[in-house]
């Protein structure tokens, strides 16, 4: 049976070339809309490895090209800031802060492993707490790293995974520079900073040291305040920072704020993307329903001839079924080499998982589609009977 179906399709195929382009082309855009939505929600499900909740984010801005005189300031404001008792804990790092739209990455090389791109956060040893980090390999930096000889970093998994493979990371040692090297003396499980829709990508941390240099100066500062905290503690700690650094301007934002920022960049195109292929695929469901109802409509005699000849009304509808299904199946394996080459060749460095769940959910839908726009022509089509059929012809 299955096989006259396919040999049946496959003889009408000048006349169902259309229809089949139609299922090629729908299944094309299902598949590229489900694979962006399947990669954004595995990702969100992933944990970011640390807490952004009641965590602001302090913005400075000098007015004056004195480093000595802000370096001194920044000392002070971070003495005040921490001396609130609003304030449980607060760092300073570099632009790159989670949710921020700022990236700083450089290249890693160990063994045999060349020039691997990685983020790179610059951060004060207060920054554990700050975002409740959780170190499962090795310590956080401490006062015990003033003297060493190497730049103490910390990695997350995903940075050990690729630059050290199975190895045990903590007390590795691989070029910073010509003449400094990089240690490591702890490692983190996750740290994804981008976005909850982001991918993790390999990662480090390296201290912060005001003492090290009167004159380096850091514009962020992380603040984790006591729960409850409000607006009235901000004016009250900018007024007080402002009487420190004259003339500086200062910006108050929570991480919270910031993450909804950057989860709207991910979650407007995917609804956006989301409409518009639920649109186009109600207009091809309608297209294929009228086609389809208009081919049966004109198969009256064959369908009163087979009646006639002793064919049961459910055969007569599971024919007509079954020729859509084989229809679709002749969109979909033309659809399918395409997807395929997608998780084969690593496009856009995406999961094979999401690809090719991506791939199935979009054949499902798609037969799921053309069996629903059949089910009423093709119950029609059962429902003639003998007599009609043949004295209409």
């Amino acid at each position: 049976m299955i096989r006259h179906l396919f040999k049946l399709i496959w003889n009408r195929k000048k006349s169902n070339f259309l229809l089949i382009t139609e299922i090629f082309f729908c299944f094309l855009v299902l598949f590229a809309v489900l694979s962006f939505i399947f990669y954004n929600v595995r990702n969100y499900t992933k944990p970011l490895g640390f807490k952004h909740e009641s965590v602001w984010l302090l913005t400075m801005r000098p007015s004056t090209d004195s480093a000595a005189l802000n370096h001194q300031n920044l000392e002070q404001v971070i003495q005040r800031v921490r001396a609130f008792d609003e304030v449980n804990h607060a760092s300073l790092t570099t632009s790159n802060a989670p949710f921020a739209f700022s990236r700083m990455n450089t290249f890693l090389s160990y063994s045999k492993v060349k020039e691997l791109v990685a983020d790179e956060y610059h951060v004060q040893q207060d920054f554990k707490d700050v975002m409740q980090l959780q170190v499962s390999q090795g310590r956080w930096f401490g006062p015990q790293d003033d003297a060493t000889h190497h730049v103490p970093i910390v990695i997350n998994g995903k940075l050990k995974q690729q630059l050290f493979g199975e190895e045990d990371a903590v007390g590795k040692v691989f070029p910073k520079n010509d003449t400094i090297n990089y240690q490591v003396v702890g490692v983190l499980d996750h740290y994804r900073a981008s976005s909850e829709f982001s991918a993790e990508e390999p990662a480090f941390f390296e201290r912060i040291n005001l003492s090290e240099s009167n004159t380096s100066f850091w514009s962020e500062l992380l603040i984790r305040v006591k729960p409850g905290t409000g607006v009235a503690f901000e004016e009250k700690m900018v007024r007080e920072i402002s009487g420190i650094s004259k003339d500086w301007t200062l910006e108050v934002s929570t991480l919270e704020k910031m993450r909804q920022s950057k989860s709207k960049l991910t979650l407007i195109p995917m609804i956006a993307l989301g409409l518009v292929c639920g649109f186009l695929i109600l207009n091809v469901a309608l297209g294929l329903f009228g086609v389809l109802w208009y081919n049966i409509s004109r198969r009256n005699g064959e369908i009163g001839l087979r009646r006639a000849l002793g064919a049961a009304s459910t055969q007569i509808y599971w024919q007509f079924i079954g020729e859509v299904l084989v229809l679709a199946t002749f969109g979909l394996l033309l659809g399918v080499f395409f997807a395929v080459q997608f998780p084969l060749l690593q496009v856009f460095q995406v999961e094979s998982e999401v690809y090719f769940t991506a791939l199935l959910c979009a054949v499902g839908i798609i037969y799921l589609l053309t069996a629903l726009c059949a089910f009423y022509p093709s119950r029609q089509a059962a429902a003639i009977l003998p007599a009609t059929a043949l004295h209409e012809e």
